[in-house]
């Protein structure tokens, strides 16, 4: 089977790429995305947040990633371990074209490579076609000449829970995991109200568990810092009793990876007061999103500084945001070809190396900019160390009895003298 779209209409699938397009190409013209040299300077003091960690050892589930699959392009499957696919180009609008004509074609694809390849599938509930659309002229993440209308509330009810139920019956046992709506406080996606996404959400679950008692349902992931006010009006009207997880996309694209720090703690503050504290969280998008590309080093240091972040505060599951994405953002996983590797590529294969069936205990930071990240298996303990202030040496503390460092790109050697030189990109102690 080959693992590329090469079949759909022209016309749909140009409408699906200005979607993704948009707002990235959007916030670049309103300079809400900062030029390389703001972005480099700008490097985040570690903030004074204890690491909480999952208790139990890293899963393989936790490094997933948002696949985009473009229609128009070839994108083989990934040359890396993917823990988790969240889809693209399958949205509400793409699926149900008109009240009685539907199309699966582009799904059923997705579905079917996701079973070759044993990977599990994280499906959007969102988007509303324009015939439905309460609003059908409101401005969404297209382009002018592309149907508006996406961002708004159904007109009926009737039409959401009709495909709902379609969706969930057609793939039951194929997708478990359901996510309702994208980024519902930016106006671009969303121009309806809390209170009604929060029936929405709410009749979704009642669909879904009907259907499949053990599916999963994801909240409306919120975005950024400026997401924070809208989880806790979603949570504070009754929505996370709808849903089994709190989604949430920790984009921090003005500054290093070390500030989603602050931002998981934030949101699992708001998840704490509303009573869902004891839900996990899932990051369903991550990722640097702008013009001017990043130094390869810097791009794989980042990749994984965010991940080790990721886990280390908290979060059980991140998608990165995107494998083959190339124009908007700033970090490449592949080349042209959409399947070579880039060092960020290679970064994400590592770090699930070192990550993977390990428990990591805690993550420190100092004033002199050094993190720690130790983390124990059955064969001993490792460490992980990167200093966001540059390059400086490193005294081992004697009782890591350590032998071997492993830089971001595989290679490993010796260790002298007990002391190494660690800088921005992490490296494996052992």
């Amino acid at each position: 089977m080959e693992n590329s779209v090469s079949s759909i209409t022209p016309a749909l699938a140009q409408n699906q790429f200005r979607r993704l397009l948009r707002p990235v190409v959007v916030a670049i013209v309103l300079g809400l995305l900062p030029a390389r040299s703001e972005f480099l300077q700008s490097a985040a003091l570690p903030l004074p947040v204890p690491s909480e960690p999952p208790p139990q050892p890293v899963p393989p589930s936790y490094f997933s990633m948002n696949i985009m699959f473009h229609p128009l392009n070839h994108v083989p499957w990934p040359a890396a371990p993917i823990g988790g696919w969240r889809m693209a180009h399958v949205f509400w609008a793409d699926i149900q074209l008109e009240p009685n004509r539907w199309y699966f074609d582009l799904l059923d694809k997705y579905v079917g490579w996701s079973q070759v390849h044993h990977t599990e599938l994280l499906m959007q509930l969102a988007y509303t076609p324009r015939w439905a659309s309460s609003t059908p002229d409101a401005p969404t993440d297209v382009e002018v000449t592309n149907p508006p209308g996406l961002s708004g509330t159904p007109r009926d009810m009737e039409d959401w829970r009709t495909f709902v139920r379609t969706i969930a019956t057609r793939y039951k046992g194929r997708i478990h995991n359901w996510e309702i709506w994208n980024e519902p406080n930016r106006p671009q996606s969303w121009t309806g109200s809390v209170e009604t996404l929060v029936e929405m959400t709410r009749e979704a679950y009642i669909i879904l568990k009907q259907v499949d008692p053990t599916c999963t349902v994801v909240s409306p992931a919120a975005t950024e810092a400026r997401g924070v006010a809208y989880l806790d009006s979603f949570l504070q009207k009754g929505g996370g009793q709808y849903v089994d997880v709190i989604g949430y996309h920790f984009y921090v694209s003005r500054d290093d990876p070390e500030a989603m720090v602050g931002l998981i703690d934030a949101v699992k503050k708001v998840m704490v007061k509303r009573g869902a504290g004891s839900k996990p969280l899932w990051g369903t998008e991550a990722g640097w999103l702008g013009s001017d590309m990043l130094p390869p080093d810097t791009q794989a240091a980042f990749l994984a500084r965010a991940y080790i972040l990721g886990w280390a505060y908290g979060a059980t599951r991140l998608y990165w945001f995107a494998w083959e994405l190339h124009h908007g953002s700033r970090i490449e996983l592949v080349g042209q070809d959409n399947g070579t590797l880039t060092p960020a590529g290679h970064a994400f294969v590592n770090i699930q190396t070192w990550m993977t069936g390990a428990v990591l205990t805690r993550c420190t930071s100092s004033s002199s900019g050094l993190w720690t990240c130790d983390l124990t298996r059955s064969a001993g303990n490792t460490h992980i160390l990167w200093n966001v202030k540059g390059s400086a040496q490193f005294q081992l503390p004697p009782e890591w009895n350590a032998k071997e460092v492993e830089s971001m790109n595989g290679i490993r050697a010796g260790i002298e003298r007990n002391s190494i030189e660690v800088g921005a990109q992490p490296v494996l102690i052992q």
